[in-house]
């Protein structure tokens, strides 16, 4: 594998020296121009770089794949291409002498360091220079001009037959533009074309540099690490290729990323073993990569060295924390954090000390029950106590104009705003999320914004609001958007659509979602994702037996998604897997067991001191509507008024409601119609606009009930209130089951 020079960056040579002649007609200058400038530059924003590289080494076979691009535009020459133009450059070339001419040639064309150095001034060449040194392109043709000096003889004769190779599949439409350049040619024809077995593996060498191979290795990462999904399998196999042709000739820091993305890929696929030795191997090829690179200054300064070791050390001891915490073991995550935020503030890295600390937050909003010494260390470096843990984090980011570290800080101040932590409100975690999305768009942090995007989505749904919600979650959905939103952002968008969708009893729209996003090619082999969905499927399909009143289908399908809560560790798809056991206990008029399940969850809620304070409520209200169902309304009634009492108070409309239907029930229990008619009236134009169609159709059916208990004992027999109430009754009846 070249260092540096390949068939693709020769023919871009010529069509460089095609640019700068007088063959091209002025108006597609502009358009050549472009072409050239997309090759030769490269894009600073990676998510361009990710749509854009993953085929770019697929479509340099051989150089007919220009044709598309080139053949639409004339040439000054009546009746040619500019893609025919650079043909006939392109086989004018017919041997290693013409190809030290053509570099000698190029070189001549960029501009001089000064006036004395130009080519005709002692007589030299006369050709005029027509590219300034400075710009790409003068820095483009004068670096392959210095890669093609240092190569010894036998690579330029490897690169010069790789090139006849590339050229070949044109000589057909070359030689019917150019018929008697080709019967010159066709005698020197058969003594290379005949060689294309003895070099079709310095060909395949050749076609890719060590650079190309190193961009795509470095784009690959940024999209394991970023967006989550794994490398596709046509450029795993173009990479694989490369390397097993230049195993011996690649650089220490080019296995160094092969080794950084076999890292990710085990991640992935929940190979956590392989994951952790192909992190080892990473850590130990860019040492010898960074030792290699700073020889000079070792013998110079003696331990020159030393700080870029300890460099890569505490971003190995990062990422070696990360990879512990996504397979739960919590604490030798919070071991390797602990020593890498000791060297880090060692280094003075403050990127990676912010980082380190953010992650340590969220290691402690993870796993609260591993209330360690450990935890207590981003508390004593914020000054104070725990509140002042993210405002340590905003200030820190601030200072070193870290932005995404802002937007996330900010997004988790939003999420303890939610959660009600701290005395905080859904009013504040609307501001945070609006400040967390000002920050994305100024800053250009895609990979971000559909974070915030869901953060703001959440919220509107804890409104009430569940059409701007459901909005705000498709919007991450969106095709266009795709190649900027991280895998696990578009699968929670996902199932919050599904979910959204199965409330308002739309099943074949929920499934049909979750499907699309199954089929999604960058979603396979991404072991916790696929386990999330097919857990989400399942939830979906007990909510859906439920529904229907199959019970027996309900409780298979509940034993088989157990296992789902060990395998995925979701916080929140485990609470989620929790009430619906709860509700199948309650379908099935197992009251004394459903009580001992909604204690449990109430006590680990009271161990968590970050726990969802709309999770401590609904559980309040499950405990409320158990006593009512077990004919102990009383002592659910003061449970059921505190938690629809701080719902308000919280915004929590959802839980609102269903605290009402609560007390509606317990009401009627106590023979309080009319107040329960009350009650469930105020409740019932919230639930139809959250659209929920099992909390419509109860609350329908429990106004039903107290329609019946006012016309049985509070009206006159056979009179007319007592027949509107009925009436009125058996219609929220029909209403209640086109809910069902």
């Amino acid at each position: 594998m070249p260092r540096y020079l390949t068939p693709v960056k020769i023919n871009l040579l010529l069509l460089i020296d095609l640019y700068v002649s007088d063959q091209i007609p002025a108006s597609v200058n502009p358009k050549i121009l472009g072409y050239i400038a997309s090759q030769v530059i490269q894009p600073s924003d990676h998510d361009n770089v990710v749509e854009r590289h993953p085929q770019s080494l697929s479509s340099r076979s051989d150089v007919t794949t220009l044709s598309e691009h080139l053949a639409q535009w004339t040439s000054q020459v009546p009746g040619r291409s500019v893609y025919d133009i650079l043909l006939q450059r392109v086989w004018e070339l017919n041997d290693l002498d013409a190809l030290h001419v053509l570099f000698q040639h190029l070189g001549e064309l960029v501009a001089p360091r000064t006036l004395t150095d130009a080519p005709g001034a002692e007589g030299g060449s006369t050709t005029a220079a027509k590219i300034s040194r400075a710009s790409p392109l003068g820095q483009y043709i004068r670096r392959c001009c210095v890669e093609f000096t240092r190569l010894q003889f036998a690579d330029v004769k490897a690169l010069w037959h790789a090139f006849s190779l590339y050229r070949e599949p044109s000589y057909d439409m070359w030689a019917n533009r150019n018929p008697e350049a080709a019967r010159q040619k066709e005698d020197t024809r058969p003594v290379w074309a005949s060689g294309r077995a003895d070099h079709q593996q310095s060909n395949g060498a050749y076609n890719a540099s060590s650079e190309d191979v190193e961009m795509l290795l470095s784009h690959s990462v940024h999209a394991l690490q970023k967006l989550g999904h794994r490398v596709p399998g046509e450029l795993k196999s173009q990479l694989t290729h490369f390397f097993d042709v230049s195993a011996e000739t690649s650089s220490e820091a080019t296995q160094s990323l092969h080794h950084f993305l076999a890292f990710f890929e085990h991640w992935r696929a929940g190979q956590y073993t392989m994951a952790l030795e192909a992190l080892h191997r990473y850590f130990d090829y860019s040492l010898v990569a960074k030792g290699s690179a700073e020889q000079g200054g070792r013998e110079i300064g003696g331990a020159a060295g030393t700080g870029s070791v300890k460099v890569y050390y505490q971003y190995a001891l990062l990422h070696l924390s990360v990879l512990h915490a996504d397979f739960e073991c919590w604490s030798e995550s919070v071991d390797a954090m602990e020593e890498c935020i000791a060297t880090a503030r060692e280094n003075q890295d403050s990127a990676c000390l912010n980082f380190a600390l953010s992650w340590l937050l969220y290691l402690r909003q993870a796993h609260p029950s591993s209330a360690t010494s450990a935890f207590k260390n981003l508390a004593q470096l914020a000054g104070g106590g725990e509140q002042d843990e993210i405002a340590f984090l905003k200030a820190k980011a601030r200072d070193s104009r870290q932005w995404s570290l802002m937007s996330s800080t900010l997004l988790e101040e939003a999420k303890w705003d939610m959660y009600g932590c701290n005395g905080g409100s859904l009013n504040r975690a609307f501001e945070h999320i609006l400040q967390a999305s000002y920050l994305n768009v100024l800053h250009d942090l895609r990979t971000l914004m559909p974070a915030a995007t869901l953060f703001q989505g959440a919220a509107l749904d804890r409104l009430g609001q569940a059409d701007l919600g459901r909005s705000a979650h498709s919007s991450v959905l969106i095709p266009k958007q795709a190649p900027h939103v991280p895998l696990g952002d578009r699968l929670r968008a996902s199932c919050r659509v599904a979910y959204k969708l199965a409330q308002s009893g739309n099943f074949d729209g929920a499934f049909d979602v979750l499907h699309t996003t199954r089929a999604d090619p960058r979603l396979g082999g991404v072991l916790k994702l696929e386990q999330r969905l097919r857990a989400f499927e399942g939830m979906l399909k007990l909510r859906q037996y439920m529904y229907a009143g199959d019970l027996d289908a309900a409780t298979y399908a509940l034993e088989q998604l157990r296992p789902a809560r060990s395998m995925v560790g979701d916080a929140e798809l485990s609470f989620e897997l929790s009430m619906l056991e709860i509700e199948v206990m309650l379908e099935k008029e197992q009251y004394q067991k459903a009580m001992h399940a909604v204690n449990t969850q109430i006590d680990e809620q009271k161990r968590s001191p970050r726990a969802d304070i709309a999770h401590r409520l609904h559980l309040l209200v499950l405990k409320a509507r158990i006593f009512a169902s077990g004919k102990q309304p009383i002592k659910g009634f003061s449970i059921a008024l505190r938690a629809a009492a701080m719902a308000e108070r919280h915004l929590l409309i959802s839980v609102l409601i269903e605290a009402l239907g609560v007390l509606g029930v317990i009401l009627t229990e106590l023979g309080e119609y009319q107040a329960a008619k009350e009650t469930l009236g105020a409740g019932l134009p919230m639930a139809i606009e959250v659209g929920d169609l099992s909390i419509i159709a109860r609350l329908f059916s429990h106004l039903a009930e107290a329609h019946v208990g006012i016309a049985g004992y509070q009206c006159e027999h056979g009179s007319a209130e007592q027949t509107r109430n009925l009436r009125t009754a058996e219609a929220y009846v029909d209403r209640s089951f086109e809910g069902v």
